[in-house]
């Protein structure tokens, strides 16, 4: 067994099914840290509703000094826009995450399963979008919402793009591409209709591209991408773009690939990381024990390999690893939640994947 290393995580439960699935997340992880010989140390944390009913915050003051404790944190979903209005993160905790923690780049990897009966089979592409910028108006203005009306009937929207964040998101990009062994890399844009903005996200890369020599930098307008990836799905294995953008490509892709129950997708930064399904809160199956928890199991995998590049320790790749080939596994075998054909419960799925372990 390898040495053993520990690493801290933060748990957040969120709303709807976020505690069914994180609690199952919980239980496969803690099964692949011992396999993998891998320390864990958890922290619970409230995020959401329950806080909210409570403390008239969606993120309270105990939540936020655990975040500051721990590098990576495994978040439940949470609603979008859909607290109170007096809630003081305006609705979005999750954009508050993102901006304050500098959690810059949004990995998306999108990946048809023959279970989702996707409509095309061969889908596996990789969004990375900027995450703290662009047309998020929760995100985009140091003070106040970045959205406004000036008069009942004239509304206004703010685009802010800064080459501070464009430098640092294009870094990412460029060493994410390097440490898959991929060979080129898609920027996603629209600097014809928005040359300014388009051109400082662009022109990070350009400056950069000749410390990754090995690594081809396409250019495709996001119209083009759009038309050409149904048909040519193939052709592109990651791409990078703006915080809007990639949030419609990566549901695009999704949607091809089957739908969003399997995506996963990674919130990262320079210290910090969060892993956190694509899904929403699925409050119709709320409390059921028949949501899967796939994405989220998933998500966790991509912050152990966070975890791993950052510190080189191979417990975390190895955890990843196992993780990962479980989740294939379990839904190969057949034993799935509902929404996969099967019916296994969120509980009894968890336990089947941390089983399969025992066997690789």
């Amino acid at each position: 067994m390898a040495r053993r290393h520990e690493i801290r995580l933060a748990v957040l439960e969120g709303d709807g099914i976020g505690p069914e699935i994180t609690e199952a997340t919980v239980h496969v992880l803690k099964a692949a840290a011992r396999r993998a010989g891998l320390g864990l140390r958890l922290k619970a944390g409230a995020i959401g509703w329950k806080p909210y009913r409570k403390s008239r915050t969606t993120l309270p003051d105990a939540t936020i000094r655990t975040l500051n404790g721990h590098e990576g944190w495994i978040v439940g979903p949470t609603f979008a826009g859909e607290y109170p209005k007096d809630d003081p993160y305006r609705g979005h905790p999750n954009g508050y995450l993102r901006r304050h923690y500098k959690l810059f780049a949004n990995v998306r990897p999108v990946q048809a399963w023959p279970q989702l009966d996707p409509l095309i089979p061969d889908v596996d592409v990789t969004v990375l979008r900027e995450n703290t910028e662009g047309f998020y108006p929760d995100r985009n203005l140091a003070w106040g919402y970045g959205e406004f009306k000036p008069r009942e009937d004239v509304g206004l929207s703010l685009r802010v793009i800064t080459g501070e964040a464009c430098d640092r998101f294009a870094k990412f990009c460029l060493d994410y591409t390097a440490a898959l062994g991929e060979k080129r890399l898609a920027i996603v844009h629209k600097r014809t209709a928005l040359p300014q903005t388009e051109g400082l996200f662009i022109g990070a890369f350009e400056k950069i591209r000749h410390r990754y020599r090995n690594i081809e930098l396409e250019l495709v307008r996001i119209d083009t991408f759009s038309s050409t990836f149904p048909r040519e799905p193939g052709r592109y294995r990651l791409v990078a773009t703006t915080n809007l953008f990639g949030d419609i490509l990566s549901d695009q892709a999704s949607g091809l690939a089957g739908g969003i129950g399997l995506a996963p997708s990674l919130n990262a930064g320079l210290d910090h990381a969060m892993a956190q399904a694509v899904h929403g809160t699925a409050p119709d199956i709320e409390g059921k024990n028949r949501a899967n928890p796939s994405a989220l199991i998933l998500s966790t995998a991509m912050l152990l390999r966070w975890f791993y590049l950052r510190t080189k320790r191979a417990a975390c790749r190895d955890c990843a690893n196992l993780i990962e080939q479980a989740v294939k596994d379990t839904i190969e075998s057949g034993e799935t939640t509902p929404d996969l054909g099967g019916n296994a419960s969120t509980s009894a799925f968890a336990k089947a994947v941390a089983a399969s372990m025992a066997s690789t």
